[in-house]
This record gives structure tokens, sequence and C-alpha cells, in this order.
């Protein structure tokens, strides 16, 4: 089964590994994704929207709850670097 990762409106695509986060799949696909922390989900800057395919992502850990509380996060956003793929989804940021 393969599993596509979308960056809208980058028209920008790739195909998730197994257990593999949205930024993962967002440096294969040459999408820039704002990162600092080293993907362990403390700087926020890797913050996306999600536009379609939100149940194929995982369940919020609980860094990105703690991030999510002290930054605030509007609805639909996740990290992602915490973000696991498990279905076809497709993102976007403020910032393209």
């Amino acid at each position: 089964m393969t599993v596509r990762v979308t960056f809208i409106p980058l028209a920008a695509s790739a195909t998730a590994k197994s257990n593999e986060t949205v930024l993962d799949v967002a440096r294969r696909a040459n999408a820039p994704i704002g990162n600092s922390c080293g993907a362990i989900g403390i700087c926020a800057r890797c913050r996306v929207r999600v536009v379609d395919g939100a149940e194929n992502l995982s369940a919020m850990t609980t860094i990105e709850l703690r991030t999510l509380t002290r930054v605030g996060f509007e609805d639909g956003e996740r990290l992602a670097c915490q973000a696991a793929v498990f279905g076809d989804c497709a993102v976007t940021t403020s910032y393209w």
C-alpha cells in the first residue's frame, strides 16, 4: 500500500515509509519545513496545517500536547516532527 503526503501549494509530494513523520516525508519531497530542535517537538517551527487526511496521522504525542498548550495551535495544526503518517494526507504552512 502506497501512502502519499502532499504539500500544498508547493505541488510537491512523496511516499511515506513505515513509521515516518510528516517532517521525514517533507525532507524527501524537498518541501521546506522549519525545524530547529532536532525533531523533538519543542520549537514548534515545524507546525503545519492539515488540509486533508487528519485521520491518517497519529494521535498527538504528549510532547505535542505540551507544545500546543505553550504555543497555542489553531484547529487542524500539528507538529510535522511528531505526526506519524499512516495514510494519505495533505498539509500546508503559513509561510509557503
